[in-house]
């Protein structure tokens, strides 16, 4: 798996970017971005997230750990909750072939489903607007 080492230089050069213009973006000189890419000096941590927040990708992405590159606000935006329990409802209006429990599901069990999310998609908006 690529490290820190490896990300920085693909994500620089995936951007067009020389290692002075990467280094203009977040403070550092050529030769410190040239260091980070050979593995010569570690970047510190203020760095690193400034890398992950310029490139887009999250801190594991940058250093190695996964292979996933979405940024973490993106893979959990509890922000956006309302706007994920419509694109639930949305594929299971759209969806064939459901199961339920392991059980295949029949319009009437579906309908259910979605007039029960529906539902709560219009109480959670009510109290939302109550609350603020």
């Amino acid at each position: 798996m690529p490290n820190f080492s490896d990300r920085l230089r693909l994500l620089r050069k995936s951007k067009g970017l020389t290692q002075e213009q990467l280094g203009e973006v977040v403070g550092k000189t050529k030769n410190n971005i040239s260091q980070y890419e050979r593995s010569a000096r570690q970047a510190d941590d203020e760095t690193k997230k400034q890398l992950a927040i310029f490139f887009d990708v999250s801190m594991d992405y940058l250093i190695g750990i996964t292979e996933n590159p979405t940024p973490i606000s993106e893979l959990f935006d509890c922000k956006d909750i309302d706007k994920e329990l419509d694109r639930i409802v949305e594929k299971l209006e759209n969806e064939i072939g459901l199961r339920f429990e392991g059980k295949p599901i029949d319009n009437r069990t579906k309908s259910i489903i979605l007039k029960t999310l529906k539902h709560t998609i219009e109480l959670a908006k009510d109290t939302a607007t109550y609350n603020n």
